[in-house]
């Protein structure tokens, strides 16, 4: 019997994974429109977080509209890239992200790399990419996925491969933790103070989110982030950067690891 505890959030049931047909298997979704991607064996799925993709022609050109996630305020579409992987326009925050994420695992998805950005919140090298080995669970929805604890790790071996991608390409980049929140505006001095000793170096709306459902679903999540700009709770730094450059980049190289992980 779940523990009553005046923070209701921490109050893990188990018995979450047991509705999902209530919602996917009445007819209500397109979900007929991923029949071609199971015919072509794809199971793998890059998670876009930034906006603006239109403007990545390089990437645009290669990408044919398979399915559009539809949320209660947006519409989300979904590619097939290269005829090899699915790259799908995720919403921002924790929970709108794993509504799509939930709705690609019923299809068939199973390994999902994230692409996005994360404020920095240590004085470290702001051009390197970050893989997130673990998240901090500072939001809301991965507590109805796994029983509470302070951190959910990613894949290590999505981790892998993309390390070993990284690698390839001589790109910079760190392994650490991510701070994942769903508060805006409260990356405040001690909170930050608290997070850097926790281990995180960066923030984020969805790492932990995602991993967590993941690891409930039976499922690979990983994400390579890149710093968009620096907050220690006092001083706010922009980071000036060619955009469509470092988005076309981040998302080769998240699509190659995605392709190559063994």
């Amino acid at each position: 019997m779940t523990k009553k505890t005046d923070a209701p959030i921490t109050e893990f049931f188990g018995d979450e994974m047991t509705n999902l047909d209530l919602f996917f298997a009445n007819g209500k979704k397109e979900f007929w429109r991923f029949e071609k991607i199971k015919q072509l064996g794809i199971d793998k799925c890059l998670l876009f977080f930034p906006r603006h993709f239109n403007e990545l022609g390089e990437i645009q050109s290669k990408c044919e509209l398979v399915y559009e996630f539809l949320s209660a305020s947006t519409i989300s579409p979904v590619y097939l890239y290269d005829k090899k992987v699915l790259i799908a326009m995720s919403p921002l925050g924790g929970a709108a992200a794993t509504n799509l994420m939930e709705e690609l695992i019923y299809v068939g998805i199973k390994h999902f790399i994230g692409v996005g950005s994360c404020g920095a919140i240590t004085r470290g090298d702001i051009e390197s990419f970050i893989i997130p080995t673990k998240a901090i669970r500072d939001e809301g929805t991965s507590y109805h996925y796994l029983a509470p604890s302070r951190y959910v790790s990613t894949s290590e071996r999505l981790n892998n491969a993309l390390e070993k991608t990284l690698k390839a390409h001589k790109v910079d980049y760190v392994k650490s933790t991510v701070w994942t929140t769903d508060a805006i505006y409260r990356e405040t001095p001690k909170r930050i103070a608290a997070r850097i000793k926790d281990g995180a170096t960066g923030v984020e709306m969805e790492t932990a989110s995602l991993a967590a459902v993941a690891k409930a679903r039976g499922v690979e999540y990983s994400c390579l982030l890149y710093y968009s700009d620096y907050n220690d709770g006092v001083v706010w730094e922009s980071r000036f950067y060619d955009r469509i450059k470092l988005r076309t980049k981040i998302i080769n190289l998240a699509v190659e690891a995605l392709k190559n992980a063994k």
